[in-house]
């Protein structure tokens, strides 16, 4: 993270306030003003994954995705007989927060803050598959792209998303 002085200053002021603004959280902010006013860069390019980025491409593969998922569940609901397809294979997992945290914190953002998708259920892991899941999610989107009912998926489909 690249920075001139003045924003340095400014931000470590920020950080500053936020430790007086949030006790239980002002070691953590005190650490990261220290990072900003010496200038550490090793620790700077640790704040820099912080403020990472998701590309308008991302955002709109990430929707799909989610997109994907509320199509499987509305599908397997329809179907005459939805026992031959177990409800868990159907769950949006989300991604891994160890490898994927922008992902993740993408997934949560149009969830709670969004409003979007909130029939999802987070109440385990708040969304974090704890494995990666973008390649997974990136087969099963392909397979889904191919099918000609989107949303009105036959077993067999939702099969073969599922295990794509």
């Amino acid at each position: 993270m690249e920075m001139t002085a003045p924003q340095r200053l400014i931000l470590a002021n920020q950080y500053k306030i936020m430790s007086m603004l949030d006790p239980d959280n002002a070691e953590c902010y005190r650490r990261q003003q220290t990072i900003i006013e010496r200038g550490y860069g090793l620790q700077m390019r640790e704040l820099d994954r912080e403020f990472g980025a998701l590309c308008e491409a991302e955002c709109r593969t990430l929707n799909d995705i989610m997109e994907m998922h509320h199509a499987l569940h509305v599908s397997w609901t329809n179907l005459k007989d939805p026992s031959v397809i177990e409800a868990r294979r159907l769950m949006f997992h989300g991604f891994d927060a160890a490898t994927e945290a922008q992902l993740l914190g993408y997934v949560r953002f149009m969830v709670h803050v969004e409003g979007r998708y909130t029939h999802f259920d987070s109440s385990l892991h708040g969304f974090n598959a704890q494995t990666p899941m973008w390649e997974k999610y990136q087969r099963m989107l392909s397979v889904w792209h191919t099918c000609p009912r989107q949303y009105h998926l036959s077993a067999n489909e939702i099969a073969q998303i599922i295990n794509a």
